[in-house]
């Protein structure tokens, strides 16, 4: 039986590992295709920002609703009390229609839970009372991005960084995506140049503030790029983990990343127990629940693997690679037609990709063919597993993918042939003598 492959990816899947649970959007601004331009201010950033009069009035107001934030925020967000917080927050912007930390508190509350288009309304709505308000800009920046919209994301982050040059989570997300682009990247000037800017702006974030746990975090990420050349770099991630650690060890995205160190160590186990650390840390983490989802998987730990993938789903019901996973575990526990509606949702949702194509093939030529009784139903399911397998060829792929989906085709191709053979040597095979009926 050829190897199977599940073409997820621990490493891949875990770039966000920084960037804290995930995200769902409700209807409304975010469908829009284009991002609206970010502010143009921040000429005068570096200036001191004229002493504001505030009314009694509108301090009190204004505390009040932070003061019904924090209580909410200790016993943890749920839908009711985000909404609840945001009204709160909302009133004070119509009395109060000076204070652009009303509207920006508003789309926080709102954001909490993930309502991404009622956040990018309240925040759009503090930047007009005061056009180069940096956190709002940024806050935005980190909706765009969750959206799919990079390059809109990134504009914004600059431009809060430009409105305020010690705003850290501009910095902070800016490095993000400079790791995405590392890990994308092969070695050479181009990376070298991305990794430096990358470490400047986590560099300028811990000046900001060196007790800033999501700065170590990324930092150790960056510094785990680059391993394979120099394993010394896992030694200064390690460092860099251990110092966020001092500062909050219940970090969520801090835990899944100890989890992806240990995993580079070739540690599973320990890797195992810090990817499930994030995720009771976080139960909306879905990198960290993909993480333990896939090393599970490898454990043969189908029914846990099944679990966290389904969770993932229902955080991220477009994750290509969740339904990937979900259809090995599905396979796993001998639900083949369960797996393969999971392997076909998958390539519904992106069809540009060709780990669907593959299991697929995998599915019908090691279990489906198998299960089959009837020879020319057998047959049916190689031909089947070797058209998935051509229209795998028609992807993009390592060559090492190439060979083996080509290696599979030519098993494939043997296997319909010896079965049209015996096949046809049965069917010419001279009946058996007729009884005598006694």
């Amino acid at each position: 039986m050829t190897n199977v492959r599940t073409y997820v990816s621990i490493a891949v899947l875990a770039i966000a590992a920084a960037c804290g649970g995930a995200q769902k959007s409700n209807t409304g601004l975010l469908e829009k295709e284009d991002v609206p331009p970010p502010p143009a201010g921040g000429a005068n950033a570096l200036k001191e920002e004229p002493k504001r009069e505030i009314s009694s009035n509108a301090r009190k107001d204004y505390e009040a609703a932070v003061a019904f934030y924090k209580d909410q925020d200790k016993g943890g967000w749920k839908e009711s009390t985000c909404r609840q917080a945001a009204e709160r927050f909302a009133a004070v912007g119509r009395e109060h229609k000076e204070l652009p930390e009303a509207p920006y508190m508003e789309g926080r509350s709102y954001h909490n839970c993930a309502l991404l288009s009622d956040a990018e309304r309240a925040y759009q709505q503090a930047i007009k009372v005061k056009s180069d308000h940096a956190p709002s800009i940024s806050n935005l920046g980190e909706i765009y991005f969750r959206a799919g919209k990079v390059d809109g994301a990134k504009k914004y982050w600059e431009s809060a960084i430009k409105a305020n040059p010690k705003l850290v989570a501009a910095y902070n997300n800016l490095a993000s995506l400079l790791l995405e682009q590392l890990r994308k990247s092969k070695d050479g000037e181009g990376w070298n140049k991305t990794e430096k800017q990358a470490r400047d702006y986590l560099s300028t974030a811990l000046a900001v503030d060196n007790d800033n746990v999501k700065s170590y975090v990324l930092y150790g990420l960056v510094y785990m790029e680059g391993r394979q050349k120099n394993k010394n770099r896992l030694d200064l991630a390690k460092l860099l983990l251990d110092e966020g650690k001092k500062r909050n060890e219940k970090f969520a995205p801090l835990q899944n990343a100890y989890g992806l160190y240990y995993l580079y160590r070739n540690n599973l186990r320990d890797a195992l127990v810090s990817f499930q650390q994030a995720v009771e840390l976080d139960p909306t983490f879905a990198e960290a629940r993909m993480n333990v989802g896939l090393i599970t998987l490898g454990f043969r730990k189908y029914d846990t693997a099944k679990e966290q993938f389904s969770k993932v789903i229902e955080l991220e019901p477009k994750n290509y690679d969740a339904y990937i996973g979900l259809g090995i575990a599905q396979r796993g526990l001998g639900d083949l037609d369960a797996a393969e509606g999971s392997y076909k949702k998958a390539r519904e949702i992106d069809s540009r990709r060709g780990d669907a194509l593959f299991n697929l093939g995998v599915l019908y030529k090691d279990f489906r063919a198998a299960k089959q009784a009837d020879l020319r139903a057998s047959q049916t399911a190689y031909r089947t597993a070797r058209d998935f397998f051509k229209d795998f060829l028609n992807k993009d792929g390592s060559s090492d993918d190439r060979d083996e989906a080509k290696a599979n085709i030519a098993d494939c191709d043997k296997v319909i042939k010896q079965l049209d053979d015996f096949i046809k040597a049965t069917a010419n095979q001279p009946a058996p003598p007729a009884g005598d009926g006694k």
